[in-house]
């Protein structure tokens, strides 16, 4: 449950920026929630293979690794946004 709401408030935070820079903050949305997700599964398979235990057994002591992990990519997702150059605003142009 908490980490739907940190995913929701880096997706939050995400928004703001890219809108502060005129970029299509879905595009950075997607690869945010991408990122986080395939963090997280690829964490957990790793660390369920070094393990060579059960999955069972080791699902839950994966998971906050894991979850760290995710909130990582999420940190270093805004991180190349900032980075990000500001598109110009488009200006309206006028019939002469």
């Amino acid at each position: 449950m908490i980490e739907i709401i940190v995913l929701a408030l880096f997706i939050k935070k995400v928004r703001t920026f890219a809108e502060e820079k005129n970029i299509n903050p879905k595009k950075w949305i997607k690869r945010l929630v991408l990122t986080w997700f395939a963090v997280e599964l690829i964490a957990i398979a790793i660390i369920l293979l070094v393990s060579g235990k059960d999955i069972d057994e080791m699902f839950l002591v994966a998971s906050l690794p894991a979850i760290l992990l995710a909130i990582v990519s999420g940190f270093y997702t805004i991180n190349l946004l900032k980075k990000e150059i500001e598109k110009p605003k488009e200006i309206e142009k006028s019939i002469v």
